[in-house]
């Protein structure tokens, strides 16, 4: 597991602790050749009960070197009902973007 990718799971461990709303956290992959790059962002799918629907709006986070998180994020937060239709392709991700693994919650 690469060095971002722990901070992926660091990250959406400190979401689940702040959030109680939140339910499932996914990573989000991009095309192969975007993904490689250090100065791409980590982007996590965030399942929230208690969040408005609102479709797929991209939020973007710079880093925040003194809480261990040294690259910037993108976080997705979705209803549950919005989660299904992605997982249906009604509500469709940005180009290039795929649901990876998942950051289950309380073992971070």
């Amino acid at each position: 597991m690469s060095d971002k990718d722990e901070v992926a799971k660091k990250l959406a461990h400190k979401h689940y602790d702040i959030e109680p709303g939140i339910t499932r956290i996914f990573k989000l992959r991009d095309k192969p050749e975007f993904e490689s790059l250090s100065s791409t962002p980590i982007k996590l799918l965030e399942i929230n009960i208690d969040t408005a629907p609102s479709g797929i709006m991209p939020l973007h986070f710079g880093p925040v070197p003194g809480s261990g998180i040294p690259y910037s994020s993108v976080i997705v937060e979705v209803t549950p009902d919005e989660f299904e239709r992605i997982k249906l392709q009604e509500l469709k991700l940005p180009d290039g973007w795929t649901i990876d693994e998942e950051y289950p919650k309380g073992t971070g």
